[in-house]
This record gives C-alpha cells, sequence and structure tokens, in this order.
C-alpha cells in the first residue's frame, strides 16, 4: 500500500500546481494535516519536508509552510484527473493510493483530484487538457450529461463504482452481487429469517445499491424464504414503524447497503433501548475505519478500494498508450465478509 504521507504529498502537489495555494500562501499545519488525514503527525511532516525537498515550499518555524513557487505550470503536462466527491477523506474509500501506485511507478504522471461538482464546472478545453481521468460516479443521473461529453470527445475515461448500461465506457467495480449475498448468507447461517434490505431513501436508483439488493433476494429465493419485509428505507418518516417491527420481532436481521447508514441505525436504536445483536443483527457494506469503532464493532463486506484503483489506473494507462485497444467493459473486484459483533450467533 502507499504510504499516506505520499497522499497528503501529492494532493498539496497538486494544489499548488493547480493555482489552489499561490505563491505565499500558508499551507494547512502538521496538527491541522494530521486531524483532516487521520495520520501521526510525523506522517504530515513528512508530506510537507517532501514539498519542501520539491522546492515549492518554504518551512520557517513561528510562522509555517509558505508555497514558494511553482515550477511546472498551472496543468501538468501529463495530467490524470481523478474525480471524486470525498477526495481528502480516505476513510469513504482510499482508492488514491491504488492510483499513485500505478502512475507514479509508469512516471511523468500528475495526478489531480476534483470533486465532482467541480469537475461537471471544467470547460470542454480544460478536460482535453488531460491525459485521462478515471470518474467516481456520484450520481448517474446528475452525471450523465458530463460523461457523455467526455464520451463524444474522445477522452479516455474508466469509472468507478457504477456504470452506464449500454455506454461502453470501461469501469471497474465492486462485486456488489456478491456482497448481498454473502451478507445474507452470513444472517441465515445463524437461524434469521425475518430479513429486510436497509437503504436510504430512493439510492435503489443508484446500480451498486441494487446489485447488493438482489444478491440478497438471489439468497432468500434459494433458501424458499419469504420475509415479512422485504426492503425498508431509514428516514425521518420511517423510523418509528422501523423500530417498531424490530420490537416486535417482525425483523431481526438487515443488511445495510453501507456501513455509515448501518451505523447511523444502531445508534438510533440504542437510544430506543434496543440491544445489538440481541433483538437485531446487522451488516454493513464498505468496512470503513468508522466500522471498527461502532458499537457494537460492525460485521461487513469489505471492498478493497486500493485493488479497486489501481485496477482503474492500470486499464486507464493502457488506453493512453494504446488508444485502439478495446479494454473489457465491466470489471469486477471481490469483496469478503468480515466478521465482527454486530451479529447474535
Amino acid at each position: 500500500m502507499e504510504p499516506k504521507y505520499k497522499l497528503i504529498y501529492q494532493t498539496l502537489k497538486n494544489n499548488i500546481l493547480n493555482q489552489k495555494y499561490s505563491v505565499g500562501d500558508k499551507l494547512p499545519s502538521e496538527n491541522q494535516l494530521a486531524q483532516d488525514y487521520k495520520v501521526s503527525r510525523i506522517t504530515s511532516k513528512r508530506a510537507l519536508s517532501e514539498l519542501e525537498n520539491d522546492d515549492l515550499v518554504t518551512r520557517q518555524a513561528g510562522i509555517g509552510t509558505i508555497v514558494k513557487k511553482r515550477t511546472l505550470g498551472a496543468i501538468p503536462k501529463s495530467e490524470i484527473i481523478f474525480v471524486i466527491p470525498f477526495s481528502n477523506n480516505t476513510e469513504f474509500g482510499d482508492y488514491t493510493s491504488g492510483i499513485l501506485q500505478i502512475f507514479n511507478e509508469a512516471n511523468g504522471f500528475q495526478l489531480t483530484t476534483i470533486n465532482n461538482h467541480a469537475f461537471r464546472d471544467l470547460p470542454l478545453d480544460r478536460l482535453r487538457s488531460a491525459k485521462g481521468i478515471i470518474y467516481y460516479v456520484e450520481s448517474i443521473h446528475l452525471e450523465l450529461p458530463t460523461i457523455t461529453k467526455l464520451y463524444l470527445n474522445n477522452i479516455p475515461i474508466i469509472l468507478l463504482d457504477k456504470s452506464f448500461e449500454d455506454l461502453p465506457i470501461p469501469c471497474v467495480t465492486s462485486d456488489n452481487f456478491a456482497g448481498g449475498s454473502l451478507a445474507t448468507k452470513e444472517l441465515l447461517k445463524y437461524n434469521h429469517k425475518n430479513l429486510t434490505y436497509l437503504t436510504s431513501k430512493d439510492s435503489l436508483n443508484e446500480a451498486s445499491v441494487r446489485s447488493r439488493y438482489f444478491g440478497f433476494l438471489s439468497i432468500l429465493r434459494r433458501e424458499k424464504i419469504l420475509p415479512a419485509i422485504l426492503q425498508t428505507d431509514f428516514s425521518d418518516n420511517n423510523i418509528n414503524q422501523l423500530i417498531e417491527n424490530i420490537k416486535s420481532g417482525r425483523i431481526d436481521g438487515i443488511v445495510a447497503e453501507n456501513d455509515i447508514i448501518a451505523i447511523k441505525l444502531m445508534n438510533e436504536l440504542r437510544n430506543h433501548g434496543i440491544k445489538i445483536p440481541q433483538q437485531l443483527s446487522i451488516i454493513g457494506f464498505d468496512n470503513i475505519q468508522a466500522s471498527k469503532l461502532s458499537y457494537p464493532a460492525l460485521t461487513t463486506i469489505n471492498q478493497d478500494f486500493v485493488s479497486l484503483g489501481k485496477t482503474a489506473a492500470t486499464i486507464l494507462l493502457k488506453l493512453i498508450q494504446s488508444p485502439d485497444i478495446d479494454p473489457q467493459q465491466r470489471t469486477t473486484i471481490p469483496v469478503k465478509l468480515i466478521k465482527r459483533q454486530s451479529i447474535k450467533i
């Protein structure tokens, strides 16, 4: 795995080269970076030292780290743009480490991270200046016009997490169907019969969430189990009914669309005196850092985010080097079950 300091270093370097920080600006302190990236101060100090070695900043005791100069211009010659809504929060998926491994080894490439909203506002000339784009699709509805523009202008692009049906753009996703199946089989193993699939409102419109749900359904069908409540959403309008269904035993096991919603539910249920896993077993999806720290620790489906990033970068590099190749349209990365304490066994 790429050292954490390199992620911080690369992000700050990108921000300097792309003029987010101007000459004379002060960068975040070692303590602030350590807090933002959830690393030690030694790690953040190493990242700032690397920038100093590049002659991009000066470091002055009692003053801080000051941007010195930009020697490579505003837009790197061989720029790769990584579009992701949570670029500075690796808790929600450290794709960047995997991407950097590939392009650092290839040499001559500069990675720029940008959030989806800002990327959608970039002019076409700016998009064309990039060698290639790795695009985490936040919302198929919102992203379609931008993806279409990239596709029609023959800009090399790889999609992460979601795909557009029948649009021949390579995508790299986790095996969401298998993840839903694994979680459901784990609950059935311990004789939970009244299962439900928990989502946030309207999230079944997203392909990844839907695939997990279909995996859930496939196991129920195979085992000839038909729960009273197949699917429900965790919303203000529905929380009271959900709690009542859990208290009455109409729901004794939950497969959640992701760890965030699973942890939110566990916190809410604790406020209502519902004990986990004594009264309800729950499995999340993603294996984010918070899943280890929740109470109880959350059983979850692990996505290999580093492998997702490496695979996407490898395919994009091949497209850049050989534009005429016809890459596989979908590459699926395996998932695995992480057993913790949120299941009654």
